[in-house]
């Protein structure tokens, strides 16, 4: 009970984290809303920190450099976290881990990263979470003009020295916008995925401003990693802000979610449309 009550506090979470309470945008968003005053930077910025009212949902700590060091995601309406921190090697990120605040702990991972000339290639998590050991090595694939194409994740779950899981990230581009995401699920059997046992869940991202994501301030490669725990938020790959997400899940109608926001006069978002969303920035 305890094991499936985290993992439901925690999907909210993520949810939480990629809608940020936005639900009080124009229909359709309104993009072009400018408010130049939230802001007073005006040369290169990095994102600090995301505020729900008073409290921070997603924090950033960087270093004077401006590389990531850590990275926090707080529920707003708990105590709930998820803490990151980054290793380098030279100016790559190679390891990451992320724990929860919880005893014992859900989300208990450790990631590392392998690059194949100056690109991420591969990567493999040890997880420990409810005294269960779980593995999992993912291949990351891009297109013939090295846009990202697919990242393809097998597990070994509860220990086992085989395969049992598979899942499968695939992505569709606009540009430089992540358009839509495909993910499927299938257990293994002989090394091979069993594809009889697939579901697909699908995230589709429409109605792109031509403002400047976030995001984009901050590492790729973290939300590349982040994004397998929280895939709803692969959006954070794209170069402008996402309008509307649309979550098509198996035997289930439709969830819509709508995002709006402000800007300030260098056009990065400092607030969704409501103003109980708050993006703090810091320069670099």
């Amino acid at each position: 009970m305890t094991k499936k009550y985290f993992f439901s506090t925690f999907a909210a979470l993520a949810l939480g984290f990629v809608v940020s309470c936005d639900n009080t945008t124009d229909d359709p968003p309104n993009h072009n809303t400018d408010n130049s005053g939230g802001s007073t930077i005006t040369g290169p910025r990095i994102l600090s920190k995301v505020t729900t009212g008073t409290k921070d949902t997603e924090e950033y700590i960087t270093t004077i450099g401006g590389a990531l060091a850590e990275a926090y995601i707080r529920e707003a309406g708990s105590t709930n976290t998820i803490a990151a921190t980054l290793t380098y090697t030279g100016d790559k990120i190679t390891k990451i881990k992320y724990q929860d605040n919880v005893n014992p702990h859900v989300v208990d991972n450790l990631y590392t990263i392998t690059y194949t000339n100056g690109k991420m290639s591969a990567i493999s998590m040890d997880q420990t979470a409810m005294s269960t050991t779980n593995h999992s090595d993912f291949s990351v694939f891009y297109d013939a003009n090295g846009q990202l194409y697919r990242i393809v994740e097998k597990k070994k779950m509860g220990g086992s020295a085989t395969y049992t899981h598979y899942v499968e990230y695939k992505f569709t581009f606009s540009a430089s916008n992540v358009v839509s995401l495909d993910k499927t699920s299938m257990l293994m059997s002989g090394g091979n995925p069993d594809t009889s046992t697939a579901s697909v869940m699908t995230y589709a991202y429409d109605n792109f401003d031509g403002k400047i994501n976030p995001y984009t301030t901050l590492p790729k490669e973290y939300f590349m990693v982040t994004g397998t725990l929280f895939p709803i938020n692969f959006y954070m790959l794209s170069t402008n802000n996402v309008g509307k997400i649309t979550i098509h899940s198996p035997g289930s109608p439709a969830v819509l979610i709508p995002k709006g926001y402000l800007y300030d006069s260098q056009n990065y978002p400092v607030s969704d449309q409501s103003q109980a969303i708050k993006y703090v920035y810091k320069p670099l």
